[in-house]
């Protein structure tokens, strides 16, 4: 290899590299909603896996995404969203893919995506001050019966809602 084609190779390659750290990127949020029972599934083991399996497909599709779970047993939506938000804004991201897994009070299972963009919040002086949550972009969801889930796949069930998000948001 010449000199001048390793220093193409080596231009072409960072560029490569700025123009992934440039683009914005995704935060995958999930959280427990149901506590920790006696005999009863592992909820944030499951919010953890749909969130890896919706985060790894986004991933796979270029997006540049920052999983983030935390535990239904630390439930506390104000804090919870504050440092969300924080994270968000430190990573630099635009967009906020919510997952969830829960049951309801009817007793459903519910597997649910929502994608925010994540806007800027003007002060008072007209500079930013942050970052909010926007109305959703998308939403697709699934409720099924709660027996449903001894023989659910939900790595398969995360990937294929991660990919109904990605056939409407085509980059």
């Amino acid at each position: 290899m010449s000199w001048r084609e390793g220093l193409v190779a080596a231009l072409l390659a960072l560029a490569a590299t700025l123009a992934q750290a440039a683009s914005p990127c995704m935060l995958v949020f999930g959280q427990g909603r149901n506590p920790p029972q006696q005999g009863a599934p592992d909820w944030d083991e499951l919010n953890r896996r749909f969130n890896a399996a919706v985060a790894d497909t986004l991933d796979a599709a270029g997006r540049r995404v920052y999983p983030m779970t935390v535990s239904s047993v630390h439930i506390n939506p104000e804090g919870a969203g504050h440092a969300l938000l924080q994270e968000a804004e430190r990573l630099r991201c635009l967009t906020l893919a919510e997952t969830a897994v829960f049951v309801d009070e009817q007793d459903t299972l519910v597997l649910r995506l929502r994608i925010y963009p994540l806007l800027p919040t003007v002060g008072d002086s007209g500079g930013i001050t942050g970052l909010r949550i926007g109305a959703p972009l998308f939403v697709t969801q699934r409720d099924l019966d709660r027996r449903a889930l001894a023989r659910m796949k939900l790595a398969l069930i995360g990937q294929q809602m991660a990919e109904e998000y990605l056939q409407r948001d085509r980059r």
